[in-house]
């Protein structure tokens, strides 16, 4: 895993002035202001620098290894979205707050906010704003008017021919889709790539289908890694081996195993960074989004009533077992043979739940038939090849099982619906989309204030009768900036897969960015100035009532010619303690903070990245830069003067 602390010097620290997420707060934001917003901000970054020897400043700020008494509000506000139908399966559009019965763990809950949702009449349409020259926005680029739909083409889970098949259903499904469903659509194999990004037009959506080929799973394992065996062959090495054969079996089973494991791993860790990076990207925008997920096999399960520990790894050595003052729940049995992802699941259902994401799994395959089919399977002869056929027939009815389950359970947990053994993929697509364009929102405030890491189930009932309701079954009660304060791999982790310049744009914390090529007065640097929205900050107040935040800012450099390997890293890590003036000021602009670059002449790509280190939440976007030669630099500040 690559680090931004691995370039030395990468990491500064400054002491400032900041606001708190959620609260009302009527401000003239210069980040919806692009024209002073240059100038604007780096005045502001200036400042930021400067306040150092500024003795009324530095009186507010953290000095360096002391602690800083936190005040921590515990009430949490809980989301469920509820697709109510009839028996007859028509959405039900009268229903109010008195008609549903909401229950935690056994005991009702109050609802205290409710409203319908259903599509507008207005036309989905881009967020028109022009910005300056080098200055870029992560801000969410539509307007929805109705539930996101994105469908995500799983081709590391699934085989090239039922790719081809997943093809020839979408363009069936686009011909019969109604106008106005805003859909977008993603491709994964060895990395998440966006097809085509959300439009309405249905012509362009088929002709982004057509043209999509699929990539081949194969290829997404290690250059050094084996070749799956097909279980013909084991049965032949079995009749081959003569009195070897119990222990050469052995062996076969036990590399089969490993190489198996090693695989899984690799394809949870990719589905896991993709649909992490995917609800990062989502989290902007307001209201329900539907994600449609194409595969063979669904390699994640949510398992209710566990506790979220941290991940089991094949080397004990590797086992979390870090201070807890959270109450979760660590694992830590080394001798685990099964890979347990738990803590990350937990965390990324949660953030399922607060971007609003419900996910429809279809199972790519249609109908299953049997094994037997597979010609590279086929066994003949007897002796100890002669179970083979049963224990490939058990074998692949036990994957089979395994994979409907975790449609069912991934479906279940975030409130959407799985699709399997059913030969009309258009008609379940369509289902996911119909399923999820209107609904109920239902918001509540857990009686229970004891975040101790436990999944907590949630039951709702109708009141009326022949109602029938689709909602997620609960959720994980995780502090997310305690846990994440006290887990440096997750922190770790969260920031590597943002700072791919492949990943969608982040926007769960939203900035403007201004990106200066070197001159005399950036004194030959990239200075990259951010604007920050404040009201996505998590500010903690203490006990003497000044506003504590801390941000990282982190730019990393790649060339034109190559986006796998960075040339540069360059972090920024803002403290901010402040008085209430201060932080009066900056709700009603902006907080800042400033990164700089030395980089040579060329042209380069930049990942921006912020992160709120007290909530974990991220926001990133790319921008470019031409650095010139020194000699073209020198020119053009010769002719300014």
């Amino acid at each position: 895993m690559s680090k931004i602390a691995a370039h030395p010097g990468a990491w500064k620290q400054v002491q400032c002035c900041g606001r708190t997420r959620g609260r009302e707060t009527a401000m003239q934001n210069p980040l919806r202001r692009p024209g002073i917003f240059v100038l604007f901000i780096l005045a502001a970054c200036m400042a930021l620098n400067s306040q150092s020897g500024n003795p009324n400043i530095a009186a507010q700020a953290q000095q360096p290894g002391e602690s800083i008494p936190i005040i921590r509000a515990n009430t949490r506000l809980v989301m469920v979205d509820v697709v109510a139908v009839d028996k007859k399966g028509q959405f039900v559009t009268d229903l109010q707050a008195s008609d549903f019965k909401l229950v935690e763990e056994g005991k009702e809950q109050k609802i205290s906010i409710f409203s319908l949702q259903q599509p507008s009449s207005e036309p989905f349409a881009l967020n028109a704003s022009r910005l300056p020259p080098n200055v870029f926005r992560n801000a969410p680029k539509y307007q929805p008017t109705s539930a996101l739909n994105v469908i995500l083409l799983d081709g590391l889970n699934s085989s090239l021919l039922e790719q081809a098949y997943v093809r020839t259903e979408m363009i069936k499904f686009l011909e019969k889709l109604p106008e106005g469903h805003p859909v977008a659509i993603y491709m994964l194999g060895r990395k998440l790539r966006l097809l085509q990004d959300f439009t309405t037009d249905l012509t362009e959506l088929k002709r982004v289908i057509s043209a999509f080929k699929g990539e081949s799973p194969k290829a997404l394992t290690s250059a050094g890694s084996a070749p799956e065996m097909p279980i013909a062959l084991q049965g032949w090495a079995e009749q081959t081996a003569g009195e070897k054969a119990p222990q050469f079996k052995a062996q076969m089973d036990s590399f089969a195993q490993e190489h198996s494991s090693d695989q899984m791993d690799e394809r949870v860790n990719r589905t896991l960074a993709a649909l992490n990076s995917l609800t990062r990207m989502l989290s902007g925008y307001k209201g329900r989004k539907n994600l449609i997920w194409v595969s063979d096999g669904v390699p994640l399960s949510v398992i209710p009533g566990a506790q979220m520990p941290g991940r089991v790894t094949p080397d004990p050595k590797h086992v979390t077992q870090d201070p807890n003052p959270t109450g979760l729940t660590y694992d830590s049995a080394p001798e685990m043979s099964r890979r347990t992802y738990f803590d990350q699941l937990g965390l990324l259902c949660n953030s399922f739940a607060d971007a609003e994401i419900s996910v429809y799994p279809v199972d790519a395959r249609g109908l299953v038939g049997s094994a037997f089919a597979n010609v590279a399977n086929n066994v003949g002869g007897q002796g100890a090849s002669g179970g083979l056929a049963m224990k490939m027939e058990g074998a692949q009815a036990e994957e089979l099982f395994q994979a409907h389950s975790n449609m069912l359970n991934i479906a279940e947990a975030t409130g959407g619906r799985a699709f399997y053994n059913r030969n009309d993929i258009d008609t379940a697509l369509r289902n996911g989309i119909d399923d999820g364009s209107r609904y109920y929102s239902l918001g509540y405030y857990p009686d229970d204030k004891n975040w101790n890491g436990k999944f907590r189930k949630i039951k709702l009932a109708g009141k009326r009768p022949g109602l029938k309701l689709h909602y997620r079954t609960g959720y994980f009660a995780v502090d997310r900036a305690a846990y994440m304060k006290n887990n440096q791999l997750q922190r770790d982790i969260d920031l590597a897969q943002s700072l791919s310049v492949d990943a969608p744009a982040a926007t769960a914390i939203q900035f403007q960015a201004s990106v200066l090529p070197p001159s005399q007065d950036t004194q030959n640097k990239v200075v990259i100035a951010y604007a920050i929205d404040p009201h996505l900050i998590s500010f903690e107040k203490t006990e003497n009532g000044l506003e504590h935040a801390q941000m990282d800012c982190v730019v990393r450099a790649f060339t034109k010619a190559n986006g796998e390997t960075p040339v540069r890293t360059e972090a920024n890590r803002v403290n901010a303690t402040l008085k209430p003036e201060a932080y009066e000021k900056i709700t009603k602009s902006f907080f800042p903070c400033r990164v700089e670059m030395n980089l040579g002449a060329g042209h380069y790509y930049l990942r921006l990245v912020v992160r709120d280190n007290l909530s974990g939440l991220l926001g990133s976007y790319n921008a470019e830069v031409t650095v010139e030669p020194k000699e073209a630099q020198q020119v053009k500040s010769a002719k300014r003067q």
